[in-house]
């Protein structure tokens, strides 16, 4: 998969892409992850990820996403993309140890454009 060029890729092989290196960048068992991402703008934004360990349920720990989770939050940003349409500006990929996934957007109040 070429991460710096995703158009040809299909939607579902960004998917589980996205969950490799989420499970990838787990330092120990876990229960779920997130990743995040915030675009204001082409090529502006960051990411951050979070998870529940295994052995403390009751808490969160920050981890570091590959830098290619956010080349492939951006095509999905771009994919998504309806013409007179506000872009997204957060994403949530929350992954669970089976693979199943959650992914979430949050568009911009329509007062802030």
């Amino acid at each position: 998969m070429d991460f710096f060029d995703l158009t040809e890729t299909p939607t579902e092989a960004i998917y589980r892409a996205m969950g490799q290196l989420i499970v990838d960048a787990m330092p120990e068992a876990w229960l779920s992850a997130t990743a995040c991402a915030e675009i204001e703008e082409d090529d502006n934004g960051l990411t951050w990820g979070r998870y529940v360990p295994a052995a403390a349920p009751d808490q969160q720990r920050d981890f570091d996403p590959d830098y290619r989770c956010y080349l492939m939050f951006d095509e999905l940003r771009r994919r998504t993309r309806k013409p007179g349409h506000a872009l997204w500006v957060k994403a949530r990929f929350t992954l669970q140890p089976d693979g199943h996934f959650d992914l979430d957007f949050t568009y911009p109040d329509a007062g802030s454009e």
